[in-house]
Formats: C-alpha cells, structure tokens, sequence
C-alpha cells in the first residue's frame, strides 16, 4: 500500500482561499508553504464547521522550519517563538510547520490557513482509517 491513504492525507489551501480540513481521522497536520512573494505572515484558525460556524485563531505555532529558496534548497534552519496563530512567509522560500490534533479546542475540528500570496499545502498525519488513495475520503469533509 502506497504512504497516501495509509500514513498520510493531502489538501491544499490557494492564498486566501482558507480551505478547512477536518481533523477527526488525523493525530496531526503538517502545514508546507510555498510560492510566497513577501515575508506577510500566513494565519492559522480553528473551526466548528466546514463551513461557516465559528473559526478562531489556534495559538499553538511554537516551532518553524524554513529553506531560503525553493529553487536551490539548503537545510532546513528551525526558528521558534512563542506561542502564536502565525508564521511569516520567506519570499521564494519554503516554511513548514505542524500541528497537533489535541492542540485543539472543545467541539472545533477543523483547520484552516491563509496567506496572501502563498500557497499551503496540508499534510494530515496519523491516519486512523487507512484506505487506498481511490477510497480515500476529502480531508475537507
């Protein structure tokens, strides 16, 4: 069996189109930026609904990683901070933090993120249902 369906679930989020994906099967998700033209910050929310309902910001972001260039990749360099919704972008870079499913709270199960100019995708972790990538539910559901 292939990783996607059995350790991992994909979603992507275009710039502020705040796609939300539902963590009820994941332990955790890891969030990739990409394709950011500035150093604006990309926000993080939680929410009750797929849509609608109530979103609010998930103070959690203790640890990032980032690579300067997308095109030519070094290391990855890992910043901290404290406890924040937020993580800037790195122009033409990468970022890459995650987030874990208990780090959420009471009755919200839904993850959204938004940037201006990048795009992110969701890495879901942790699958509890393993399916084959062709049976594999919509993380947005």
């Amino acid at each position: 069996m292939m990783g996607i369906g059995r350790l991992y679930n994909l979603g992507v989020s275009a710039t502020t189109q705040k796609n939300r994906y539902n963590m009820r099967d994941a332990d955790m998700v890891g969030v990739l930026m990409v394709g950011s033209t500035g150093t604006t910050n990309l926000t993080l929310n939680e929410c009750n609904a797929a849509t609608g309902g109530t979103e609010q910001a998930l103070a959690v972001i203790t640890q990032y990683w980032t690579q300067a260039s997308a095109t030519a990749p070094t290391a990855w360099t890992r910043v901290t901070q404290a406890a924040a919704s937020t993580v800037p972008g790195i122009n033409g870079g990468v970022t890459y933090f995650e987030v874990s499913g208990v780090s959420m709270s009471d009755g919200l199960k839904y993850i959204d993120v938004t940037h201006a100019t990048a795009t992110m995708v969701l890495i879901l972790n942790g699958l509890d249902v393993r399916r084959a990538p062709e049976s594999l539910l919509s993380a947005v559901l």
